[in-house]
């Protein structure tokens, strides 16, 4: 009976024991996004160089090809002023034309009356020489203009700019990293993951007004291209060594 005791209590106490496998220490391997993770901003102003805007013409008249005649004139007599400022062909592209009916409601809403059609005529033009934009826009108002919106200011080189802006982007990332890993006291390593936030480019700076013109002087709109502010993000995990 003592032995048969002793025999279960033996079985018990094997049972209760870890595995032996339990006791083994495996090394976990560090993932791939380990190390130092910063963030790096890199921005470039620059001049704008071309500048590009919507303008058009809207005539109306009773008979729809009165309306689409006068609009085409007035709409000629446009497109010759942006040429003889030296706008090439190639630079004006027709971007919406609209007819419209016109109609007089009285008191009773179901019996409107036709009073004639509004044509519309736009097209959008890209100009290069940007500091001449406010004659450009007098010019065509005294050839028949009537609708002007959407300035728009740009450069031609914005590839570089913003190849520019990821050096800089890279250059403060690393700076980062580098007084992250000092501070650490570790050795920075080689970049393992690299992501690019591009901001989309282009973001218009306010610049100081023009002087004033002088009294009794020809006076033209006054248009301030202002600075490009082309700005891009990275996301760098550095390895550590």
């Amino acid at each position: 009976m003592l032995s048969r005791v002793v025999l279960v209590l033996s079985v018990a106490a094997l049972l209760a024991l870890p595995p032996l496998a339990a006791a083994q220490t495996i090394p976990v391997q560090p993932g791939p996004d380990s190390g130092i993770s910063v963030v790096g901003s890199g921005i470039v102003l620059a001049q704008p160089n071309i500048a590009r805007i919507t303008l058009g013409v809207e005539a109306f008249d009773a008979s729809l090809t009165n309306a689409q005649a006068n609009a085409a004139r007035s709409m000629d007599a446009v497109i010759a002023k942006l040429k003889s400022h030296g706008i090439a062909d190639d630079d004006i592209r027709t971007t919406s034309y609209n007819v419209s009916p016109q109609y007089d409601t009285g008191r009773d809403p179901s019996a409107t009356v036709l009073r004639g059609y509004q044509v519309q005529n736009l097209v959008e033009v890209r100009i290069s020489n940007v500091g001449s934009l406010g004659q450009v826009l007098d010019d065509v108002v005294s050839a028949g203009a009537t609708r002007i919106f959407g300035i728009r200011f740009d450069a031609d080189n914005m590839e570089a700019l913003k190849a520019q802006a990821r050096d800089q982007a890279m250059q403060n990332a690393r700076a980062k990293a580098e007084q992250l890993a000092r501070g650490a006291g570790v050795t920075l390593g080689r970049a393992i993951a690299i992501q690019e936030a591009d901001t989309g480019g282009v973001t218009p700076v306010r610049q100081q007004a023009a002087p004033a013109a002088a009294v009794g002087a020809a006076v033209t709109t006054p248009i301030q291209p202002g600075e490009l502010q082309v700005q891009t993000t990275v996301h760098v995990v550095w390895a550590i060594q």
